[in-house]
């Protein structure tokens, strides 16, 4: 059976993640700010490699990555903070990086492993060749199987391990088709087949990039303060990643594609620094230290968050009293992230149980149809424009192959369907979970974006992560930003009542072309403030401001930033035109 087009459900999972406290949360994510060491202020530290001003993590992990993957530079970081600081968070977010450029993604591998993963004791092997074998495995996995790098790359790794395997040991591990078996099998050959893992490692990245010159290898190292409690461990990988460090430095002068972060406690990462003047002097300032959270930052996320459940149960009979006891949350300001999202997610979680259990989130109540529409006649403009092909009625709730589509129409040509458009439309910022089922359904379908002509699909919401949009990209969807339109409160409106997507619901709380104050670039914004009298250096303030908070209103911006009774009425003027919003 089909699933109720009415019945999607996504909030109560969000949350569900968000009370874990665990790992990367890409739905909450918020720029951190970050500032040199030994600066005064708030913020996370860390200095950049490239000699570019950084102000954020975002910018500091695209800043290594360029380091690395656009100008051929070894990058070495430590990652250190308390523990629920997010020092995961940062490792899988700088992982998801790497997935957002083509370029990156076809022309590297990219590792992310906890030290825990590695069997400590109880071995006549070292740990230093138990860590290389690891490190080796995973690589040689996604050398071997990894269907976005090149065939030539494949082939010059199977050529490398048949320099050192037997033929039908390669030829297993080409038809091992499962991680934990390929590795298994992997370090049982290896390790009879190689003597000098560090020499056998960077034979291998001096290999790769003779035939990919632009080819990048990638090691996130998690959980080092785990080997605490084990001395020759710690030692022999503060061994290991010397002689690596050494070697990049002084064989390659710098000139090789590994990037390398370690990740641990701050006392951990300090005394793996301290112990070692070698490393101390050629990485020691190359530590990010990520701060626990601030409570401007926690209320960032609050309001995202808030926000999300806002656009899912606005006009239910309850909501009101719900919203009330959600803003009266209150949180111990002494929290980690990882202790604010805990307790911040089990005080929603019991709110959403109390009012929404049985409440279907509501479905879009802008003028979807119409967006997908006009998307659609620009997309497919160059055969619209001969005789023979029309645009068929843009349908919604339309069931295909058990899925109901919130948008969908097709080309005709000569009356026959030649390309089809799937729309899904949510009234909050969209979740990485909709991506999800989105991507399942249009697989389902048999969606084909690459044809001529060819087949589109669109997400429509009030707002998208930059994360997820990027990621959205990638899978040939486009985003269409549409700002809801606020179902109207009643007295007692059931699940039942709430409105579907309308194409008669023209209206809305502003242009979906109004330039959003709070995401703009600063070109949008010089567009945005013409006329008014804001200055550029205002406007640098505001940008500046943004990374702290997000304005609702015309009043906050101008109490910020001290506009005079005149700006504020050119600006309300703006806003009355729908030419911005907030």
């Amino acid at each position: 059976m089909p699933e109720d087009a009415g019945k999607k459900r996504f909030i109560k999972d969000f949350l569900q993640q968000v009370k874990s406290g665990a790992g990367f949360i890409d739905d909450i994510r918020i720029e951190r700010i970050v500032r040199p060491p030994g600066s005064d202020g708030e913020g996370s530290t860390a200095k950049s490699l490239s000699g570019r001003q950084i102000s954020n993590i975002t910018q500091l992990l695209e800043d290594d990555l360029s380091h690395t993957f656009d100008n051929g530079y070894f990058t070495f970081r430590f990652v250190a903070a308390v523990v629920g600081s997010g020092k995961t968070s940062l490792l899988t977010y700088l992982h998801e990086l790497t997935k957002t450029q083509p370029t990156y993604e076809n022309h590297s591998v990219v590792i992310q492993f906890q030290l825990s993963d590695i069997q400590m004791g109880g071995s006549s092997q070292s740990f230093i060749d138990k860590l290389y074998c690891h490190i080796l495995a995973d690589t040689f996995w996604q050398l071997l199987h990894n269907v976005n790098l090149s065939p030539s790359v494949t082939n010059i790794a199977e050529g490398i391990l048949s320099d050192y395997l037997d033929k039908s040991e390669v030829a297993q591990l080409k038809a091992t088709n499962k991680l934990m078996p390929f590795r298994n099998k992997f370090k049982q050959y290896i390790n009879n087949g190689v003597y000098g893992f560090e020499e056998f490692f960077f034979d291998v990245v001096s290999s790769i990039s003779a035939i990919d010159p632009r080819f990048s290898f990638v090691y996130l190292t998690d959980e080092l303060d785990v080997l605490e409690k084990f001395y020759n461990e710690i030692k022999e990988t503060r061994l290991l990643f010397k002689q690596l460090i050494k070697r990049a430095f002084q064989q390659f002068k710098s000139k090789i594609r590994l990037l390398i972060y370690l990740v641990g406690t701050s006392g951990s990462v300090g005394s793996f620094i301290a112990e070692d003047s070698v490393i101390e002097s050629l990485v020691g300032d190359l530590v990010i230290n990520l701060n626990k959270g601030y409570s401007n930052e926690f209320d960032l996320i609050k309001a995202k968050i808030a926000e999300r459940i806002k656009g899912a149960y606005e006009g239910y009979k309850d909501f009101n009293q719900a919203w009330q006891e959600i803003q009266d949350i209150r949180l111990n300001p002494a929290n980690t992230l990882r202790e604010f999202c805990q307790e911040y997610g089990s005080a929603l979680l019991e709110i959403h149980e109390k009012y929404f259990k049985e409440a279907p989130e509501q479905l879009f109540e802008g003028n979807a149809r119409e967006l997908v529409e006009a998307q659609c006649r620009t997309k497919w403009a160059s055969y619209l424009s001969k005789s023979a092909y029309t645009l068929s009625a843009v349908s919604t709730t339309t069931v295909l192959s058990g899925h109901a589509f919130d948008c969908y129409v097709e080309l005709l040509h000569n009356g026959t369907s030649v390309a089809r458009a799937f729309g899904e439309a949510k009234n909050y910022e969209l979740l990485s979970g909709h991506l999800q089922t989105f991507e399942k359904w249009l697989s389902d379908v048999n969606f084909k974006p690459d044809t001529n002509p060819p087949e589109l699909a669109f997400m429509i919401a009030p707002s998208c992560p930059s994360l997820l949009h990027r990621k959205l990209e990638l899978k040939n969807i486009q985003f269409i930003e549409s700002e809801k339109v606020s179902p109207k409160q009643t007295s007692a409106p059931t699940p039942d009542s709430t409105s579907s997507t309308s194409s008669s619901s023209t209206s809305s709380t502003s242009s979906p072309t109004a330039i959003n104050i709070n995401k703009a670039d600063k070109d949008k914004l010089i567009v945005a403030f013409k006329g008014t009298g804001v200055k550029q250096t205002t406007i640098d303030k505001l940008i500046n401001l943004r990374q702290r908070k997000s304005y609702v209103n015309l009043k906050s911006l101008a109490s910020d930033l001290k506009f005079t009774d005149a700006v504020r009425k050119k600006l309300q003027e703006k806003l009355d035109k729908a030419e911005i919003r907030f």
